[in-house]
């Protein structure tokens, strides 16, 4: 658990050494083409099925919103937003997950779930205004913002193919798909990877190896090992493992707003996802909360 929490911590901190010398887009593009680089040997194994053709329109929905938006507009925000402020913002994205589900399928989160939601979306702009220290920093904290939004609507797309398709398989056919609008973009990614400097090259290169092959397998190893309520505290680790990080290879140290605004989002977050068990006369198998398994589903 504590290994999937840096390497996907991580990902903030490799995006901002990577983006003076790459434009959001090509970080973008590269990640994916490194992660399906490393899952063709899985493909040729037979690890990775067959996509059906009734599912193809809504792994593409999936590729496009969870790979490629959320990728760009969270490379995009981080241009002006240090790392792990973004982390925080990006932990909101529970809380679009839920609005969703009320909006779309119907969910009702109730009164606790409600008051969730209001405390997470106030800390979540308390980061966002703190940030936005002039209009260039707060246009990248309503990017990071807005990143959220599209990972929350991956994941309303991701869950019913998660029914089929492992993980892999999700990561592998999305970010194929992720791939396809950016595409365009390869003779600049491909200068600019003959022009960057080493180590921002070298970030890149972990955001497809670490933060994606290597988290997707520590992430497969810790759902075995525990419960699906257990993995998730996973999800409110990773905004601290970015924090520290992001101090200690960047030197940079969010404001003290921030940071409390970030804490007013995980525990909006968790009063809004953690719901008591049903109570039983007897002795009943713990149910997982909907919100919550449909978030460490979809991290797969």
């Amino acid at each position: 658990m504590a290994a999937t929490a840096l390497l996907w911590g991580s990902a903030f901190t490799a995006i901002q050494v990577a983006l003076p010398d790459y434009s959001p887009a090509s970080v973008a593009l590269l990640r994916m083409a490194i992660t399906v680089a490393l899952l063709v040997p899985c493909l040729l194994l037979g690890r990775i099925g067959r996509l059906h053709r009734g599912d193809v329109l809504r792994m593409a929905a999936f590729g496009l919103t969870g790979m490629t938006a959320y990728q760009v507009l969270l490379c995009a925000g981080e241009q002006s937003v240090d790392a792990g402020t973004a982390a925080m913002l990006i932990a909101a994205s529970p809380v679009f997950t839920t609005v969703l589900g009320m909006a779309f399928l119907g969910d009702r989160p109730g009164t606790r779930g409600l008051a969730g939601l209001a405390v997470a979306l106030t800390g979540a702009l308390t980061v966002a205004v703190t940030s936005g220290g002039g209009s260039g920093s707060l246009m990248g904290a309503l990017m990071v913002l807005a990143a959220a939004a599209t990972q929350a609507t991956s994941f309303a797309l991701q869950k019913p193919l998660l029914k089929r398709y492992s993980g892999a398989e999700c990561v592998f056919y999305g970010s194929l798909f992720g791939m396809v609008p950016l595409l365009p973009l390869a003779p600049e990614a491909v200068g600019q990877i003959a022009a960057a400097d080493g180590h921002r090259t070298a970030a890149v290169l972990w955001l497809g190896v670490g933060c994606t092959a290597m988290a997707f397998w520590t992430w497969s190893r810790t759902l075995r090992a525990t419960t699906a309520s257990t993995a998730s505290l996973v999800l409110y680790a990773v905004p601290v493992a970015a924090l520290g990080l992001d101090a200690a290879f960047l030197g940079n140290l969010p404001a003290l707003n921030a940071v409390g605004g970030g804490l007013l989002v995980l525990a909006g977050v968790a009063v809004a996802t953690v719901r008591r068990a049903p109570k039983a006369p007897e002795q009943a198998p713990e149910s997982e909360p909907i919100v919550e398994r449909e978030l460490v589903d979809s991290r797969r």
